[in-house]
């Protein structure tokens, strides 16, 4: 569905991503991991187009989008939940998600946003500046959604939350998975990423040094301590 082939990016005269190679099937969870400051925003930013100067294939459903614009390459499907969410904290709950709805439709209404998440739907008056974290996050989400894409990016969904709130989180993530939809997802808790990839991959200073089934990775912790710097 999606595939990144030699992807280089480059900001200014910063080389950040050296020959990015990574795929994502059509109903499949990928999760992109890596410490901070190992591209795993900028590959989430260039294959929607944030990041215009780069090189490479980036192909989703058969055509390769790498030059095009990110609001055309929005329209192809692919949508994105950024980093640290970007909602409009002065718009209300049912404004921002209005304000995103697919004026071609689809799927996802503001109906099934709210089935998916009830307590979006006790919030929906409220203004998006006063909901906590979770909630937050939930609703960019949700915002990207009400653009009935084929695919989601997901750039650190559960930063910052609670560990009661990254479970809910988590559990929609799930509920997405189980409705088909295809997803990558950049994590920095290797057991929340593991816990919805059908495939990993460990980012190190812009390249892919690491590909495998989750079940290995967890054969392999060493391989996770050494990349990850876990403890």
């Amino acid at each position: 569905m999606l595939s990144l082939q030699g992807v280089h990016s480059y900001y200014g005269a910063s080389h950040i991503l050296h020959g990015v190679n990574l795929e994502v099937k059509k109903g499949s969870v990928v999760t992109l991991l890596g410490r901070n400051g190992m591209g795993k925003t900028t590959t989430i930013h260039s294959i929607i187009g944030f990041v215009t100067k780069k090189e490479g294939d980036i192909v989703f459903e058969g055509e390769n989008v790498i030059k095009l614009k990110s609001h055309q390459i929005a329209n192809k499907g692919i949508g994105i939940v950024p980093q640290g969410r970007r909602i409009f904290t002065n718009l209300t709950v049912h404004e921002n998600l209005s304000v995103f709805a697919n004026k071609n439709h689809g799927d996802w209404s503001l109906e099934r946003i709210f089935d998916l998440f009830p307590r979006l739907k006790e919030r929906e008056k409220t203004h998006a500046g006063n909901l906590s974290g979770g909630e937050q996050s939930m609703l960019s989400i949700g915002r990207a959604l009400m653009r009935n894409p084929k695919i989601l990016l997901l750039d650190e969904p559960t930063e910052g939350l609670s560990p009661l709130m990254v479970g809910e989180v988590m559990d929609v993530l799930l509920k997405l998975k189980e409705t088909g939809m295809s997803m990558l997802l950049v994590e920095q808790n290797i057991a929340t990423a593991l816990s919805i990839a059908d495939d990993v991959y460990i980012l190190n200073k812009g390249e892919v040094v690491y590909h495998d089934h989750p079940n290995e990775l967890r054969k392999n912790m060493n391989i996770a301590y050494h990349h990850l710097a876990i403890s």
